[in-house]
């Protein structure tokens, strides 16, 4: 006869134990590992059926006895046949953590973090700590962060979401597929009314960033590649390039706004934007389609682009039930997360943070240059740009102290996955030695080194695994190999 839920869920507590005495405070593992090291006795397969094993998940999760990782991990079970899962480690029921964190403390990136994941769950919106510090990092790197993926993945709430529970401003902004030029984002004069400013679609979020300096402000661009992007968004993609730091205040180059000349009667109504550059606390989300009805990004955009897949939802997961007894979370208290990003002393090149990350900056190089190595005779290549950003996503990544909620191997791994993979395309056999090789040194990096330096990057890169494996997979198939869709 099949168990109750709580039955359920104290076998798997009492398994953890068993696991935790056998396999040591360090071992990590998807859920499926639970069902497969629980006692004979128990006679799982009878007494716990596989649409009552998913829910337990988080109801461990939520008790403190099952913490995720951030990292993926191959299924452990016959029925899961390799199939990628979330990465999990034993919780603070079972490992206490080093040090208890004070009551009310707020200071911790991470702890609110987790708190802004937990309010989105409270308000039905899924997704987990590790995806969320990653969106998180690469807002806190690039002015542009594309979230692409499949319809009716949450592209579009995810930014709306972390505004509102941040305090940020929002701004949404529908792409329209004939937008050609920058006069539809930056605006633009009419030939008939030499004296007239007609607004883009950007200029409320450049002037409500100019005016609250110390707020972040998100422009959402939906549904960016209905037009081709690089014909209406390469000035301010040029102009963000040109950030630098004078006098201690983050800049760039002025925006080539269109403006009517300076009147010389009355006041001129565009003297806010004249001269105006990209304000250090704008950010700007794009989400993608990638399918016949869409344009395809050009490599300008993807370099200087973080590009996050939200392309895999588990279905099984659900948001947290409207009446849970559980304590809501304190939401005035998070907006320090969203002003964390955008201080002006945070460093916005390799170069400021060399003094704090150098020795981590040689080494991850070195790791990239092993990754240009194996796809270069494929024509594939990357170059400092991609680097850097690679660089100061795992700089803040540590500078903001997410190890408790994203591991090393798994911040690398959403590097290479976001910011290399991307520009993998092409056909050939050459090219399906290179996916074949790079394959085998992802799958190398989880055996740490004998004096490694850096042990906290090795371990399981499954995201660029199970991705090249896929890319691998079209290449053989279809002979062409694709970073979208696989």
């Amino acid at each position: 006869m099949p168990w109750s839920s709580d039955e359920i869920f104290q076998a798997c507590v009492s398994t953890l134990e068993k696991m935790l005495e056998t396999k040591g405070k360090d071992y990590k593992f998807p859920t499926d590992a639970i069902w497969l090291n629980m006692p004979e006795s128990a006679n799982v397969d009878s007494n716990i059926p596989g649409t009552a094993r998913s829910p337990q998940a988080k109801r461990l999760l939520n008790s403190g006895y099952l913490e995720l990782t951030g990292g993926m991990a191959k299924a452990h079970t016959k029925q899961g046949a390799g199939s990628i899962r979330k990465e999990y480690r034993f919780g603070p029921k079972l490992v206490p953590p080093i040090s208890e964190p004070t009551i009310g403390a707020t200071s911790s990136p991470s702890e609110r973090l987790k708190d802004v994941q937990a309010a989105m769950d409270e308000d039905g919106y899924m997704i987990t700590p590790a995806e969320l510090a990653n969106f998180y990092l690469a807002l806190s790197v690039s002015p542009l962060v594309i979230l692409s993926g499949i319809s009716g993945t949450g592209k579009s709430l995810l930014p709306r979401k972390f505004a509102e529970i941040t305090s940020a401003e929002f701004v949404p902004i529908p792409v329209q597929p004939q937008w050609s030029d920058n006069s539809d984002l930056l605006g633009y004069v009419p030939t008939l009314a030499p004296t007239t400013y007609v607004d883009g679609a950007l200029t409320e979020s450049l002037l409500k960033a100019k005016r609250n300096p110390s707020k972040l402000v998100i422009a959402l661009l939906d549904e960016m590649n209905l037009a081709q992007v690089e014909h209406y968004f390469s000035d301010f993609l040029s102009v963000a390039e040109s950030r630098t730091r004078v006098d201690g205040e983050i800049t760039t180059d002025k925006l080539p706004l269109n403006l009517p000349s300076v009147p010389t009667e009355n006041s001129d109504r565009c003297e806010e934007l004249r001269n105006i550059r990209i304000p250090s606390n704008l950010r700007v989300v794009g989400t993608a389609n990638m399918d016949e009805s869409t344009k395809a990004f050009s490599p300008k955009v993807l370099d200087r682009a973080f590009t996050i897949e939200l392309d895999d939802p588990t279905l099984t997961d659900f948001p947290r039930p409207i009446d849970s007894d559980s304590k809501p979370v304190e939401r005035d208290r998070l907006a320090a997360l969203a002003s964390e990003m955008i201080q002006r002393d945070r460093a916005i090149s390799i170069r400021e943070a060399a003094a704090k990350s150098q020795p981590m900056f040689e080494y991850v190089a070195a790791l990239l240059a092993e990754i240009q190595e194996i796809l270069s005779p494929s024509g594939i290549k990357f170059g400092y740009r991609t680097r850097d950003a690679i660089l100061l996503y795992l700089h803040f990544w540590r500078q903001y102290e997410l190890q408790e909620i994203i591991t090393g191997y798994a911040a690398l791994d959403f590097c290479i996955l976001q910011k290399i993979l991307p520009k993998v395309v092409g056909s050939g056999e050459v090219l399906g030695d290179a996916l074949r090789k790079l394959s085998v040194w992802l799958k190398d990096r989880e055996i740490p080194q004998e004096g490694d330096p850096f042990p906290e990057f090795s371990g399981k890169l499954e995201r660029c695994v199970d991705k090249v494996e896929r890319m691998a997979a079209l290449l053989e198939r279809d002979g062409v190999a694709r970073f979208w869709g696989a």
